[in-house]
């Protein structure tokens, strides 16, 4: 009698053996959420090997990662702003402001945490004025610092009680337990000899200079039609008529500049007292914070000109200060 003939089945090669092997340690880790020792002790292997499964699951494809969240886009444009711009760092905001006040409002509160890192004990802290930096100073966090100082960058005294709405120094010295320094001085004054007079000062250079060797500055911007000198009438239709004429997109550290960041040659700004962007660019760090459509001009030609080193804006002025 014939003997039966056998027939020998084809095995699982071992790369389908080990795809079935990878699936398997990937659905234990990324779904049913057990640890990599967990799985290797389940399928009798070792911990390493389950390393390198995963690894090979998502080069592969076998394994893809999705990140559903808004923020996403937030780090995103975050690394394209440092990136274009050559700062040291970026933060992006998610905001839902109904207009460009509230919105300065929600972006100087969310800076406090990417901020506050930055500051030390012993420092110099230089701080501009206006409602996003007085929203800053008023909602970080308080961190208690030893011999720390912040200094205003801009004339601050004034007949005006209006203007104490914008005024952040006191603010943030408060929450850092820091000295608190102003320069005595308006933001304007009534004439380019004025001007000579109050800056010739002994008791106005000792400030001033502590100013210009700040560690730290942290400023904003100004809209040409938004900016908080114009809010606050310290200058009038005549003169901000004729600013507009020359040239001026915007107001950076009281000054009002062109498209390339240029203090423009008019005679208002001849009767500003505030730390010019020629004396602001030797702060080592200089932080600006600031959003909204009319501000992204004059934004794009401060970052061009690399007078900041950091950024913290929202999302739709991120957009904008990267078309």
């Amino acid at each position: 009698m014939d003997k039966p003939s056998t027939q020998t089945q084809p095995s699982s090669s071992p790369d389908q053996w080990a795809e079935q092997l990878a699936v398997r340690v990937a659905r234990s880790y990324y779904e049913l959420g057990m640890t990599q020792q967990q799985i290797a002790s389940e399928l009798s292997i070792g911990r390493a090997r389950v390393i390198r499964l995963l690894s090979e699951a998502r080069e592969r494809g076998i394994v893809t990662i999705r990140i559903n969240s808004p923020l996403l886009e937030n780090v995103t444009l975050a690394e394209a702003l440092a990136e274009q711009y050559g700062l040291a760092f970026a933060h992006v905001c998610l905001s839902h402001a109904s207009d460009e006040r509230a919105l300065a409002q929600q972006v100087g509160a969310a800076a406090g945490p990417a901020v506050l890192e930055h500051f030390h004990d012993n420092m110099v802290i230089g701080l501009g004025w206006g409602v996003t930096l007085k929203a800053f100073s008023t909602q970080i966090d308080h961190k208690s610092l030893t011999g720390a100082s912040v200094v205003s960058l801009l004339g601050s005294l004034t007949r005006r009680s209006s203007i104490t709405r914008f005024e952040a120094t006191t603010a943030l010295a408060a929450k850092l337990d820091a000295e608190c320094l102003y320069l005595p001085s308006p933001i304007i004054c009534d004439s380019e000899e004025s001007r000579r007079v109050i800056t010739a000062q002994p008791m106005f250079q000792e400030i001033y200079q502590l100013a210009l060797r700040s560690d730290l500055a942290v400023v904003s911007i100004g809209g040409l039609d938004s900016n908080t000198i114009r809010e606050v009438n310290l200058i009038d239709d005549k003169g901000f008529r004729a600013v507009r004429r020359q040239g001026a997109i915007g107001n950076f550290l009281g000054y009002y500049i062109d498209a390339n960041a240029d203090v423009i040659d008019h005679p208002v700004n001849s009767r500003i007292i505030g730390i010019g962007g020629a004396a602001f660019q030797p702060i080592p760090k200089r932080i600006l914070i600031s959003a909204g459509h009319s501000k992204a001009m004059a934004m794009k030609a401060v970052l061009g000109r690399g007078l900041c080193t950091g950024l913290v804006t929202d999302q739709q002025t991120a957009r904008l200060l990267l078309e």
